[in-house]
């Protein structure tokens, strides 16, 4: 398996825009023309994000944080549009911004420990990542991430864990049967890592996903 991280999700982002007050009039009121704006660079940075403009998006969060400060889901999602960029160190200090304004932000935490994993430092990945899970115990990339770290680490019992508790939430996560496999095998057990690669494969053949498909065959082949 290719052991690439999982992104930092930001599905279900443009749901929170139903959080924020309408822009519509209020009879004998102005509309205020700041929160217009706020919205509206809100919706264009995750659509920016989503797009793949991450300048765009960059641009956009700038002015979120300038019309409000104390706004750490603007901090995350800059962060997350710089480390696109490979621009890692002013991601790290985006993130630990927002987690400075909200210590519970699990994204927060996922995301710089995704950069700390780049960057080959481990440790500070696996603390992140560890608090990830802990702020949200069904984070899926959290458990999944953390068994990534400690699969680098060579700490593959942990690993093993990891990837079966993020399996447990997400039935159908492929790459975490597959590298849950590699673990195995490292350890000895070729038997349980040829189970789980072979799941793995067919979640990626069902999934439409030929590289990942490919590349378990393959491993599938070299362990046999």
């Amino acid at each position: 398996m290719n052991h690439i991280k999982r992104s930092l999700a930001i599905a279900g982002i443009l749901s929170i825009l139903s959080v924020f007050p309408s822009a519509g009039w209020v009879y004998g009121a102005q509309p205020s023309l700041q929160k217009f704006d706020f919205r509206n660079y809100y919706r264009q940075g995750v659509e920016n994000l989503e797009s793949g403009n991450f300048k765009g998006a960059i641009a956009n969060f700038d002015r979120l944080v300038q019309l409000n400060p104390g706004y750490y889901e603007g901090f995350c999602l800059r962060g997350l549009a710089k480390s696109q960029l490979g621009n890692f160190q002013a991601a790290i200090a985006d993130y630990s911004q927002a987690l400075k304004l909200n210590p519970n932000h699990a994204d927060a935490y996922n995301g710089r420990g995704n950069i700390y994993a780049q960057l080959g430092k481990i440790e500070n990945a696996i603390a992140d990542f560890q608090n990830t899970i802990k702020v949200d115990p069904k984070s899926v990339d959290g458990y999944y991430n953390l068994g990534l770290a400690y699969f680098h680490q060579g700490n593959h019992k942990q690993a093993i864990s990891r990837f079966s508790q993020a399996i447990k939430i997400e039935p159908d996560l492929a790459n975490a049967y597959g590298n849950r496999g590699l673990a195995e095998y490292a350890l000895g057990d070729k038997d349980s890592a040829v189970d789980d690669l072979q799941i793995a494969a067919n979640l990626f053949q069902q999934q439409g996903d030929n590289a990942g498909y490919q590349k378990t065959i393959a491993y599938l082949e070299q362990i046999q």
